[in-house]
């Protein structure tokens, strides 16, 4: 077995490949079933393994990307930076200099495990350090291929500087506190990013903390944020 390998998700990004599809509406109920399966209760597997969960979310992210804009899109390339020469970038196309779109992806959240002292973690918990870490992605890049130049408008400036980020991020929000805080701090992400999208679910009740139900957020929908990339790369 490959590390950190997870045949469920494997078999999900096979089956979206290969049927071609291009929604993540159509397979939102599909992820939600994998991570429900997703081990955490023995607390036997690494972090590296756990944390496994974001790749696979990034690789489904990737795979509808192409599906939409038939296109080869690239996954965790290193893209010039002004500030620290090269940078871990999740989603970029072209390969080649200068891209297009860049995009990244988060996974947050995790429920009661061995690990952890069987506590939930919630989604939000560090999420204000994810989030700087992404608005402050989305500048660099735009800065290091677009070059300095006045700013007189900031949310015109990321609006229409190159390359179009992107944020995409998978919260596990333990509770309805917690969504509310989720949902408050992914929505202000957007003064920074071109498009920011996320599936955030909770558990289905308190006896049941892998059984998922997903929250509502039209404001930020995965299938709009794959569009607009898309449509950036045709």
């Amino acid at each position: 077995m490959a590390k950190h390998e997870y045949r469920p998700f494997e078999d999900l990004i096979d089956g979206i490949r290969q049927r071609g599809i291009a929604k993540w509406s159509a397979i939102q109920d599909d992820f939600i079933r994998v991570v429900e399966r997703f081990e955490y209760r023995t607390g036997r597997r690494s972090m590296g393994w756990y944390q496994s969960k974001a790749r696979y979310f990034n690789d489904i992210v990737v795979v509808l990307l192409s599906n939409v804009s038939k296109r080869v899109i690239s996954t965790r390339k290193k893209k010039d930076s002004q500030l620290f020469g090269k940078l871990d970038v999740d989603i970029c196309y072209p390969e080649a200099d200068p891209p297009k779109i860049a995009g990244e992806v988060k996974a947050l959240g995790t429920p009661p495990h061995p690990n952890n002292k069987n506590r939930a973690r919630n989604g939000s918990n560090d999420l204000h350090k994810r989030l700087r870490e992404v608005a402050l992605t989305s500048m660099d890049l735009k800065v290091a291929y677009s070059g300095p130049e006045p700013i007189k408008s900031f949310q015109n400036w990321i609006d229409s500087t190159s390359p179009g980020y992107f944020s995409f991020w998978a919260i596990r929000a333990n509770d309805d506190a917690d969504f509310e805080r989720v949902r408050s701090m992914l929505s202000s992400l957007r003064s920074y990013c071109n498009g920011v999208a996320a599936v955030v679910y909770s558990p289905s009740s308190s006896r049941s903390p892998t059984s998922y139900v997903v929250r509502r957020l039209p404001e930020l929908d995965i299938d709009r944020a794959i569009r607009e990339m898309a449509q950036r790369v045709s």
